[in-house]
This record gives structure tokens, sequence and C-alpha cells, in this order.
């Protein structure tokens, strides 16, 4: 709410401001003869406001001040980027791709396994431990073991050929060793997983989209921009249509004054009085409307508008701006070249770009997934005992062919089919978004024409209804009007100014909504 010396020093200046024009010429001003939009509502001439030294009053009371500094678009923009709990939501997302993209490499990581085996039949007993590292190198993984045995190999049992402590018999000898196996191999896939696994696949695509959330994050700081320009023009227009409402019941206050005086001489029938009076209601309810309305764009404005600790703050009228900035003249030249920027600069599009990377990377991923999988292992062991028997070798070296082909590929065809089928979901999504951004630009221009010209059209429109209101109250005081008139042209003036200032508006919202279909950032606006 507007403190008394505030209010009554802006309609003061509002005030001195009508009662020039009401004495200007009639002839209506030159269409350029303002950009901005001034609170201005018509006023009666200088007897109703109670002396010939009223207007020279109101033109001393013009610099109006308020009570805080001015708030600014800018100043909403830095805070939404600083302190919008949205903005920190994006960037814990981008915290969490990183996460997931070192956690993606930790596949890679050596792994360390082992076993222990028992045969109470035999009193077998082995311990086999191994270091294996996979590597992005064509899937190739790289391992070294040891093994360790005690006991009597069973005769059936020939996959354990590293039992390293044998209690046999070799003639009257006894031939004991206690020393282990040590080995090293390669594993090698030669069709499935040799151009790109689970592994690879996953390290890609967590790349991809740490990248992609970081692209996201600034496509939610552009719609952030975009929604906090759209309320702060909003809670703007509200409460300069505020000031405009409590004007314009200050005047018919004023009246009620002047016309008193009248009655009580004998020069004004009474019942000017009693619809005065009513005119003084129905303006009360019409402040009471644009204070709610102002009260609703403030709390708006508070969920982009923080403090230090990230509290909203609704900002009051002290904050207002005097009027909104002037507009510029709009051009759209070359439409189809900002469309054409647009698509490479945008972070949403660019996103989604990356989303389809991801989906390729899969698609080429379950592609593979049909091949069988053959793969070529080979190794070499070291026996670090003694030798068991004269014709025992301490060093071998052994290879292996591996294959498995599952019958009859079930698994891996609905597999491809429905990584297809999500990648042309991404590629028709993305279409659709290149349409919307051509449309949401050439909207943006037309829409950013269109309030311009709006606006120009209501400022002339003010400056009519305004002379119109003065000139429709001299005649009331000659006794040839009618108060009925008189509040008809007021109320005409103030919907014409509240009308050029939801134009203006407009015009700013638009501009910060094209600003953010191009994906430049809105842009602050002095006012």
């Amino acid at each position: 709410m507007m403190t008394p010396t505030l209010r009554a020093a802006r309609s003061a200046a509002l005030l001195g401001a009508l009662l020039s024009t009401a004495d200007a010429s009639a002839a209506p001003p030159a269409p350029n003869a303002r950009d901005t939009v001034p609170l201005e509502v018509p006023v009666q001439d200088r007897d109703a406001q109670g002396g010939p030294d009223a207007p020279e009053q109101a033109r001393e009371a013009a610099p109006k001040t308020r009570g805080g500094p001015v708030l600014t678009l800018a100043e909403v923009l830095d805070s939404v980027e600083k302190r919008d709990p949205r903005m920190k939501s994006a960037e814990l997302g981008i915290r969490g791709a990183e996460g997931h993209a070192r956690s993606a490499k930790g596949s890679y990581d050596p792994v360390l396994r082992g076993r222990a085996v028992v045969e109470p039949v035999y009193r077998n007993s082995i311990l086999d431990a191994r270091v294996e590292q996979p590597t992005p190198l064509w899937g190739l993984t790289a391992w070294a073991g040891y093994q360790l045995g005690v006991g009597r190999r069973p005769f059936y049992n020939t996959t354990i050929d590293t039992i390293l402590d044998i209690d046999d018999r070799v003639g009257s000898r006894d031939v004991r060793s206690t020393a282990g196996t040590l080995s090293a191999g390669l594993t090698l896939p030669l069709w499935k997983d040799r151009a790109i696994d689970r592994r690879r696949a996953n390290i890609r695509q967590s790349a991809m989209e740490r990248d992609r959330m970081q692209e996201l994050r600034d496509a939610q700081l552009l719609d952030l921009e975009v929604a906090a320009a759209t309320s702060y023009w909003t809670w703007v227009a509200n409460g300069l249509r505020l000031e405009i409402e409590q004007t314009l019941l200050e005047l018919a206050q004023t009246r009620d004054e002047a016309l008193s005086r009248r009655i009580e001489l004998g020069a004004l029938d009474p019942l000017a009085g009693v619809d005065n009076r009513r005119l003084i209601l129905d303006r009360e309810g019409r402040v009471v409307a644009a204070e709610r309305a102002f009260q609703h764009a403030g709390l708006q404005l508070s969920l982009y508008l923080r403090n230090s600790s990230g509290n909203p703050v609704v900002p009051g009228p002290e904050r207002l701006p005097a009027r909104l900035p002037e507009m510029a003249n709009p051009a759209a030249d070359n439409v189809e070249a900002e469309i054409d920027s647009a698509l490479e600069r945008r972070p949403d599009r660019r996103a989604r770009m990356t989303l389809r990377s991801q989906a390729d990377v899969e698609l080429r991923w379950a592609k593979n997934q049909r091949s069988p999988r053959i793969e070529l292992s080979a190794w070499v062991s070291r026996y670090m005992g003694r030798p068991l028997l004269p014709d025992f070798v301490r060093t071998g070296a052994v290879m292996a062919l591996v294959f498995e082909i599952p019958i009859p590929l079930r698994f891996a065809r609905g597999q491809l089919d429905a990584t297809r089928a999500a990648a042309e979901v991404v590629a028709a999504e993305l279409r659709l978004l290149d349409d919307t951004i051509s449309v949401q630009i050439r909207d943006g221009h037309q829409a950013l024409v269109a309030a311009y010209r709006r606006a120009r059209l209501a400022n002339q429109e003010v400056d009519l209804t305004r002379q119109l209101a003065a000139a429709e109250y001299r005649k009331f005081q000659l006794g040839a009007g009618d108060l009925i008139l008189v509040n008809l042209r007021e109320v005409a003036s103030a919907d014409a100014a509240n009308n050029e200032i939801q134009a203006v508006s407009d015009y700013f919202v638009a501009k910060a909504k094209l600003e953010g279909a191009l994906g430049t950032g809105v842009q602050p606006v002095a006012p």
C-alpha cells in the first residue's frame, strides 16, 4: 500500500500535469509525442482543487520521491541466477551427472578375484587369486593370478593343473612342493563387444549426460529469466495502475469538498453531491481490485526476487519505477537468419541433440549384441616349486577360443527394436522442437509489433480522453454539463491510461519472450 505522503506527492504531480493539459490547445498531439507511459488522469479545473494556487502547488510537488531504491529488471534476473532454488536443482543435476560419469569410468577399475576350495574326500585345498584389468582397447582384458594347492589331485580333475603341494610317492621318494604357480593372460573379444561394449557405451553416454545436464541448466535459466521478466513487468504495470485508480479516487474525494461548498451556497442541486459520493464508492471498489492485483503480482514476483539467504522478498510500492521504459520500434528484417541462429544457440535444443547422440550410442551397442560372442584367450603360467617329475616343465602356455551363440537371438533383436523406437522418438521430438522454436520466434516478432502499435494508439487515446474530460468538467462548472458525463469522461481517461500501461507492459513481456526464443537471454531494461 502506498504511504500517504507518497500518494499525495504522486497525485499532486498528476493533477498539475493534467491541469496544464486542460488549458492547452484542443489539437491532438503528434503520434511521437512520447514513447513512455505517463500516469496521468484527467482532472477538473483549479476551482475543484481548492483555489487558484493549486496548479502551482501541484507543479512544486511534481518531483516524487519513493521510500527505497527502484527495483530493476537486472536485479531480479541476478537474483534468479544466484539464488533461485530451481537453479540450485539444475546445478545438483550437473553434479549428479558428473558422479555417474565417474561411476562409469569405475567399470575399468582393476578387480581382485579369489576363491578357496576344499575337497575333504581327497584332502585337497586350493587357493586361487587373480587381478583383472579391463581396458577400453577393443574390449581387451588383462589378468594375472596366483594359485596354491595342498593335497592329492583326484584322477578325474584335469582342470586343476595348478596343485602346488602334492603328497605323492614317486618310486621310493616323497615329493613335496609348496611354491605355487604364477599366471598371466589376455582375453580379447573377436566379434561381440569388440567395437563397443556396455562399459564403453556407458562411459560415452555418461559424458554426454553431463553435457546435457549443463545445457538443461542453461535452458532452465533461460526459462526462469523469461518468467521473471514477465512477473516483473506485470508487477510494475499493476503498481502503476493502482496509482491511477488511487488518483481517480482522490479526484472524486477532492471534488466532493468543492461540491459540498457549492451545495451549501445553493448554487448546485444536492443530488449532485449524492451522485458524487456514489462515484467515490465505485472508485473505492476499483482501488480495492487494483490493490489486490498489485499484491498478487508482488507475491508472484517474490518467487524470483530473493534476499541473500534465499528467502522470497515481496517488493512494496516504494520500489516501483516512476514510469515504464521507452519502447524501441521493433524491426524484423531477417527472421529466417534469426531462426537459424536460434537453432544453433538454444540450450534446450542442444540438450535434445545430445540426447539423440546418446540414443545413437545405445543403438550401436544394441546392434552389436546380435553378434555371437567369440573370445580368444591366451595365458602363460610359471610353476615356482621344484619339479615333481623328471619331464615336468615349469613354464606353460595356453591358448583358448570360446564362443557363445544365443538361439534364436530374441533378446538381442527385441532390445534392438526397443532401442530403435526410442531413437526415433528422440528424432521426432527434436523435429517438433525445431518447429516450435521457429513458431516462437515468428510469434514473438508479431507480438512485439502488435504491442508497440497498441501502445502508440493508446498513447493518443490518453491525450484525447484527457482533453475531453477536462472540457466536460468545465462545462459542468459552467452549469452546461452533467456530473454523470464528467464521471464517464474521467473513467474513460483512466481506462485509456490503464490500456496504455498494459500495452507497454505487453511490449516488454513480448520482448523478453522473443529474447528467450532466440536463446540470447533476457536483456535488462533500465527504467
